[in-house]
């Protein structure tokens, strides 16, 4: 329907180049007999000027309703994200809960922007298309580039943004939804204290029966008493490696560089080591290195923002996982050289002076040829092992299988020097006095004992620590193995910061070809529903996220290349829509 010149002059189509009058074109050089603007269908060379009031309608009714169908799926999504932490029974408190479900409205963005973005184009293109306003607008002169510029620039602005928006914000919020899911750690402790279960610190369970809390006495983190307490160590394969119990226990926790340490005391404790056997019994057990317990907000590649990411992956030590394992590795390369100290001290005398440290002035006298990977070997005659008390001898004893095994520095261990265990099998025991007869023993083990100067524990680090790590490795099967975990853990890592990226700026360019793709498809199917076009445009979206999570996952197991393919397939398969649509509409 032609418009008459008021609707030209003063309506929303004033910027169209439509709004001279007829006076206009016939004094004016420019304007061919029957056109009343240059350049609406190729009379002229100079093309209308750019519509900005009706750019500006357009973008108003396009982030009006994406503004609406954002908030609406936000809060969906949301509501959904803490059905998962409730039904697992997590001590949730109702500000918990509220502060979670509001905190993860931010992080959902990534993932309902981009359809909220192309449902809303398709809609409000949809109705331009028919109320035959496109149609005013094509007759004006207008291209359909021009009249979908609010659409592009949309799409651009949204493709930008939400990629800064996953580097930087987003991840501090997964943080801080973490830390709320987790809790804090001391009301932690005081829920599994009130209900009569244990809490996990790392790779320690600890009960107690109360607690109080104060400041500690340094003026740095907090320091929390327990009451009647047991613990036990686990190690990674789930086994118990040792238990404690105490009349009372201290635990202070600090913050350090993304872990919290928990350094821990016990008083009047009774003690069970599974390398030493036995029960032991000390007055004070002050662990020789503290319990590390990654902070999620600072540990978790899904809450360190783009700069932490290429940090973690420039020094890797700095992350939790590649930390502990490093810690593995000196924990292996100690022992390795704590084996290989004692070897040397039997090879230059044949006898290893062990002393105990349970029962001051009893040694153990090993007589032996050498020590190879803890295992002693005799002579002629055997390993001969001489029990004694002050200088006179109390008992021989003869194996036919000796060790001397060294502790860990385990986080049960008390003092700063490594313990040793000295275990016989098929043992003939003999006293010195005449006259009596030998005895035998199917096996005899002695625990807590050590050698003068006792063998300290020596921590390397970084990569230091590595090139220890490699040169030892040839000969120690353990060092071997340790090396290779942190390799693994520092080849994880790597994959973990890389599809990680990639996978945020796929993001990123989905929220920019939905709104592109929506608002094509509205130009091309003028004569469906609304819903109808959205879902043609729905469908390649959600494969796009399908194909965003396989590449992911592709590239975090080590393969980037078919990763990025896998990743991009779905941007790829939204592009070539458009471009067929966009095809089409100009065709027709």
């Amino acid at each position: 329907m032609p418009l008459d010149r008021d609707q030209r002059e003063d309506g929303p189509w004033a910027g169209l180049g439509g709004g001279q009058s007829t006076q206009t074109a016939q004094t004016d050089p420019g304007v061919r007999p029957g056109n009343t603007s240059r350049g609406w269908t190729g009379c002229s060379d100079t093309m209308p000027p750019m519509p900005w009031r009706l750019h500006g309608y357009l973008a108003a009714d396009l982030l009006r309703i994406i503004g609406l169908t954002t908030a609406v799926l936000v809060v969906v999504t949301a509501f959904g994200a803490i059905i998962k932490p409730l039904s697992s029974g997590m001590p949730l408190g109702a500000a918990q809960a509220a502060t979670f479900v509001a905190l993860s409205t931010i992080p959902m963005l990534q993932y309902v922007l981009p359809f909220a973005a192309g449902f809303a184009t398709t809609l409000v293109v949809h109705r331009l298309v028919t109320d035959n306003e496109v149609l005013a607008m094509a007759a004006a002169g207008l291209s359909y580039r021009t009249i979908l510029t609010p659409v592009i620039a949309m799409a651009v602005v949204l493709s930008v943004g939400l990629t800064v928006l996953a580097n930087t914000v987003i991840p501090r919020v997964h943080g801080v939804m973490a830390s709320v899911l987790a809790g804090d750690m001391i009301q932690m402790l005081e829920h599994s204290v009130d209900t009569g279960r244990p809490m996990r610190l790392g790779s320690m369970q600890i009960w107690a029966e109360g607690m109080r809390v104060a400041p500690a006495p340094n003026g740095q983190g907090q320091r929390v008493q327990l009451d009647r307490v047991a613990a036990a160590q686990t190690n990674r394969a789930g086994a118990m490696d040792g238990d404690v119990s105490a009349r009372g226990a201290v635990l202070d926790f600090v913050e350090r560089d993304g872990v919290l340490e928990v350094q821990m005391v016990l008083e009047d404790a009774v003690s069970w080591d599974a390398g030493g056997g036995g029960l032991r019994g000390f007055p004070r057990i002050e662990p020789t290195h503290p319990i590390r317990v990654p902070l999620p907000q600072r540990s978790e590649p899904a809450a360190m923002t783009r700069s932490q990411l290429l940090a973690a992956d420039a020094d890797p030590s700095r992350y939790p996982a590649v930390a502990d394992a490093m810690e593995a590795l000196s924990e292996a390369l100690d022992l390795h050289f704590a084996h290989e100290v004692l070897n040397t001290r039997l090879a230059d005398g044949g006898v290893l002076t062990l002393s105990s440290k349970d029962d001051p002035g009893h040694t153990w006298e090993v007589q032996a040829q050498s020590l190879q990977a803890g295992r002693l070997t005799g002579g002629p005659d055997g390993v001969e092992v001489r029990s004694r008390q002050g200088d006179e001898a109390s008992l021989i004893f003869r194996p036919k299988l000796a060790a001397v095994v060294v502790q860990g520095g385990t986080l049960l261990g008390a003092g700063d020097g490594r313990s040793l265990v000295l275990t016989m099998g098929d043992v003939e025991i003999q006293s010195p006095q005449a006259g009596i007869p030998p005895n035998h023993r199917a096996a005899v083990q002695v625990a807590n004992l050590q050698v003068n100067p006792p063998l300290r524990i020596s921590r390397l680090q970084g990569p230091e620590l590595v090139k220890q790590g490699q040169a030892t490795a040839l000969t120690s099967p353990a060092v071997a193995e340790a090396l290779g975990k942190v390799d693994a853990a520092s080849a994880k890592l790597h994959g973990q910061v890389e599809s990680r990226l990639w996978r945020r700026t796929a993001l990123g360019a989905t929220a920019g070809l939905l709104p592109l793709l929506g608002a094509v498809l509205a130009l091309l199917m003028r004569g469906a529903q609304p819903l109808t076009v959205y879902m043609v445009g729905f469908i390649p979206g959600l494969l796009d996220l399908v194909f965003i999570s396989g590449g992911t996952g592709t590239i975090r197991h080590g393969d980037p290349a078919m990763g990025l393919i896998v990743m991009w397939s779905g941007s790829a398969l939204l592009l070539v829509a458009i471009v067929v649509a966009w095809c089409r509409v100009r065709r027709n």
